[in-house]
Order: structure tokens, then sequence, then C-alpha cells
């Protein structure tokens, strides 16, 4: 161990969301109840926005007993730190720039003003999601949406200084290499200073301490691995929540990692990967996805992970587990009262029917099962939405419109307007951007076809390939003066043929047609 030190460091947002979600910037109790409101999330990315100070960050780097041991330390940026205060402000920015789990702000860009979405915002096209603002690739898409002219031109500036916030420097005070019990004389002192830390946070940070090889040594790598796949969306905590339900797959509640010893946690953490491998090969198998750039949130995979690690590969039902998982994406499962919900849903794989018991919490809690045309009717960010209309359109067969070739397991693959933006008034472009009229289709056919109007470009496509993505075929809907007619006759198109995929995902079930 060094000589025992403070760093005063200026850390940016962008650093804090990846270390945080990389897992070398850890909560010492990794299963603490959030419990911040939701109303605090606008304030606090608005007062980023503004430039406004925040509270400062504080952290305990330490090598402790594990690292002591190593041959060869390693080097100071590659150790973890433990976050003592201020993990609200970073679980909130990190659900914030994922848009999920309960957290989904949104911005008006006219007003200059943050709130959190509601049915009055997601049905007004001035809102946009700051997750979809701050996500590079969704971002790309928005600024060629943006309407012409002086008002696009304004609305551009105003996203770029909303992304901004990513590189807002937040101030931090780090020790580094003091022993836990200066850290915890030290932490005891600005408690009783007025800071509202609890002596479980501090011990919490004791009994965390003992894992901190295994974090770094093979946590970091495997999160690592899964972002360079395209898995970012599921992060360590994610993956936390996983691994404690497979050490103790048999128990009634969730056993934090913290009360176990450190070779259950290995042993769990081994099992933990292989399951996790299984659901990325489920979904590239079932859905023909290589990323998880339409699957909104990463605690969908979680009981996907639990049932894998809990089921052999002969016996899992993974058709079901499809089934599910694209009826909980549509819902936006998980997207209020994260903790409650995982609960309740690991329970369910714990069960002896665990597709059943998943189905019957997600019917409960949706009061229903099945898809509307009305569950098509948002705007193109709707995550949820835009993954089923993916379902409904591959159930079909999801042909490219130009070429007439299968789209699958493709990472080019673009959204395009069936009818374009472009054909329409500037002020009224964004109504285009309704999932109804989106396809999917790869990128050199969407700069192919470009601004062409749909009845010049879809009589050229095959019948065949028209149904595949849930295009009507009466010709005399193909002009912009009958979108909405088109856009409403889709939308009943998308969702019987998603009702119709999880029928065949799901034999059996009842599924609720609207």
């Amino acid at each position: 161990m060094g000589n025992p030190r403070l760093e005063i460091q200026q850390l940016k947002v962008r650093q804090i969301i990846d270390e945080y979600r990389s897992g070398l910037l850890v909560i010492p109790e990794f299963q603490r109840e959030y419990v911040w409101k939701p109303s605090q999330a606008p304030k606090l990315i608005d007062s980023l926005y503004r430039g406004y100070p925040v509270s400062v960050l504080l952290l305990w780097t330490s090598d402790a007993d594990v690292r002591a041991r190593r041959r060869e330390p390693r080097p100071a940026r590659g150790r973890i730190s433990w976050l003592i205060d201020g993990q609200q402000r970073v679980i909130t920015l990190s659900r914030v720039m994922s848009g999920d789990e309960g957290i989904e702000v949104v911005y008006n860009p006219d007003e200059d003003r943050f709130q959190l979405a509601n049915a009055a915002t997601r049905k007004d096209d001035d809102w946009v999601k700051v997750s979809d603002v701050l996500d590079d690739v969704t971002y790309r898409q928005m600024r060629r949406s943006l309407p012409e002219g002086s008002r696009g031109q304004k609305r551009e500036a105003k996203y770029e200084q909303v992304r901004k916030v990513l590189d807002y420097e937040i101030p931090a005070v780090r020790m580094i290499d003091h022993s836990f019990d200066e850290a915890v004389d030290a932490f005891t002192r600005i408690n009783r200073l007025g800071v509202k830390l609890k002596t479980e946070d501090i011990i919490s940070a004791r009994v965390a301490a003992k894992h901190t090889g295994f974090i770094f040594d093979e946590v970091v790598p495997f999160v690592a691995k899964l972002r360079n796949e395209g898995y970012s969306r599921l992060n360590v905590m994610h993956l936390f929540h996983a691994c404690a339900f497979v050490a103790m797959p048999d128990a009634r509640n969730r056993t934090p990692l913290h009360a176990l010893t450190r070779a259950e946690v290995s042993t769990a953490w081994k099992a933990t990967k292989q399951a996790t491998e299984a659901a990325i090969a489920l979904v590239r198998n079932q859905f023909g996805l290589i990323n998880m750039d339409i699957i909104w949130s990463g605690a969908l995979l979680v009981p996907v992970i639990a049932i894998c690690a809990s089921t052999s590969p002969g016996d899992r039902d993974e058709q079901g587990i499809a089934g599910w998982l694209a009826m909980a994406g549509l819902r936006h499962r998980y997207s209020a009262s994260t903790k409650t919900a995982l609960d309740q849903d690991l329970r369910a794989c714990r069960s002896d029917d665990p597709i059943g018991k998943l189905l019957s919490n997600l019917r409960r809690d949706e009061g229903g099962f099945g898809a509307a045309p009305s569950d098509f009717k948002g705007a193109v960010n709707d995550k949820g939405a835009l993954f089923a209309l993916y379902l409904a359109c591959r159930h079909r067969g999801l042909h490219d419109l130009l070429t007439g070739t299968p789209i699958l397991l493709q990472a080019n693959i673009d959204r395009h307007h069936i009818m374009p933006r472009a054909q329409f008034p500037e002020r009224s472009r964004p109504q285009a951007d309704t999932l109804g009229n989106i396809a999917f289709i790869t990128g050199g056919a969407n700069r192919q076809i470009g601004a062409e109007s749909p009845d010049v470009y879809l009589p050229k496509v095959s019948r065949e390939v028209l149904r595949s993505q849930c295009i009507p075929l009466d010709e005399r809907l193909w002009r912009k003066s009958s979108c909405e007619e088109f856009w409403r006759q889709r939308r009943e198109l998308l969702a019987s043929a998603f009702n119709d995929y999880l029928r065949k995902m799901l034999p059996g079930r009842r599924v609720d047609d609207a």
C-alpha cells in the first residue's frame, strides 16, 4: 500500500457513467435500494445543462488486502474505486442516459425545459428523450430529421448544448491508499458534519472490498467484452442481479453478493457468464439481432440469464422466453419500480413454470397480453414499440424493399421512412416519424431510395416483400394525401402480425387482440 493521500479531481459525466457501468466505479452496497424520487432527475440534468455546481463525489481507492498480495500491482488508473457519497446522482445519470428503469427525462428545445416523460409529452413531437440526444447513433438520426432552415438550426444548437452535459466536470475527492480504519474515521467525521452517510454504507465497503480482485479481474473484462459486442445496455448492476440469483437459485429472495464468500461469488459468476452468453445466443437465434440497438433495457435480459442459468439447453423453452421478452419489451417492463418488478420476475424464474409465471406477472401488471394498433401510434424513439414492429415484420418474413433479400443478423440495418419526411411541409415533418411509417431496410437500399415517394418505388416491389414489411397493398394509400389512412391500416397489420408471433412463440397461452 502506498502513501495515504487525497486527490481532488474533475470527472466528466461520461467518464463517471462509463466507469460505473463497467464496474470500475462500484457502489459499496451492491443491492442498496435506489431512494431518489424520479422528479429529482430532470432537476439534476437541468443543473448540469446550465453549468450550475453540484455536490462533490466522495471516493475511496485502495488496493486493500487482495491487491497487497499481488506480485505486480496494477496501475493506479485501473484500480477499483468505491463510491461512498454520490451514488444517487451516479445511478440517476446512468439511468437518464439509458432512458430506462423509471427515469425517462425529456427536453423541449423551444421551452428550453426538462421534465419527466408523461402521456402528454409522448404525444408532442416538440419533446425529445434526453437519452436519444445523448446517444450518438440515435442523435445522428435525429439530426437528419430536423426541419430545414433557422428552426432546425436553433434546435440543433439546443441539442448540442444538452450533449455537453456529458462533458460537465463534477468535482471528486478521492482518498487513495488510506487504510480502511482511516477511511471509516474520515467518513464518520464527515457524517457528523452533516453529510448523510450511513454506517451500513461504510461497513458494506469493507465487505465489498474483499471482492475487489474479483471485480477487476473478472467482471470488468466481461462487461467490456459485452460492450464491444453491442450489449452496452447490459451493465454491471444487471449482471450482479443475475449473479445473485445464480448464487442462490433455490432461495426465496435474492441474496446480496456482499453476503457471500469469495468462493461462492466466483462460482456464481462463472455460471452467470455462461448464462449471459446463452442469453445473447438466444437473442441472436430467436430475433436475428446482433446487438441491443432496439432492445431498450438491459434489465430485460436479467430473467433470460436467470432461466438460462437454471435450465439445460435441452430443457430450455427458448421460444417461450422470446415470446415473454417481446411482450415485456413492448410494455416497457422495468421502466418503473425496477427493483420490485425484477425481484418478482426473478422469483418467477425459480418456479416450476418460469415462463408461465413471468407471463402472469406481466399480465397482472399490464392488464393484458397482446398488441393493439395504438401501440404503434407513437414516435420512432419508442424503442419498446420499435422492437415489436421489427418482430411483427420479421414474423412475416422481413425482406429488403429494394433487393428483396432477407434481413437477418446484419449490422447495417436502417430505419426507413416509407413516406419520406421531405414530402411534408417543414413544420409538419415530425408527423412522419410515427412508427407506422417505419420500415427496416439495408443502409444501401435506404440511400438508393432516398426521398422517392412510395407511389413511385413501392409498385416496383413484389407483393411478397410488401407483406413481409406489413405494408398495405392498396396502391391508393401510397400517396402523401392518404398518409393517415396508410398509417392506420399499417398499424392494424403490425398488431395482427405481432400477436400471431406471440401465438407461435407461446402456443396454448391466451393472446388478447385489440
